[in-house]
């Protein structure tokens, strides 16, 4: 797994949104859609499933959702 599969998007409500990005049969980046692996509210959150994703060979499970 590569990190640059990744991107972390935050939004101007604050929120940070980590999506895994296709990648073509060439490896190159797909313009289609992205699956979403979580959603941060801090920074920090963020930063610690990137170095989670970093550490593991496998997609991190879902991020739980908050309750409303």
């Amino acid at each position: 797994m590569e990190l640059s599969n990744y991107e972390l998007v935050r939004y101007p409500s604050g929120q940070l949104v980590l999506t895994r990005v296709g990648v073509t049969a060439s490896g190159a980046p797909s313009s289609g859609p992205r699956d979403v692996v979580g959603v941060f509210t801090s920074e920090t959150e963020a930063q610690s499933a990137l170095a989670r994703l970093a550490a593991s060979k496998s997609p991190l499970p879902p991020a739980p959702r908050p309750a409303s």
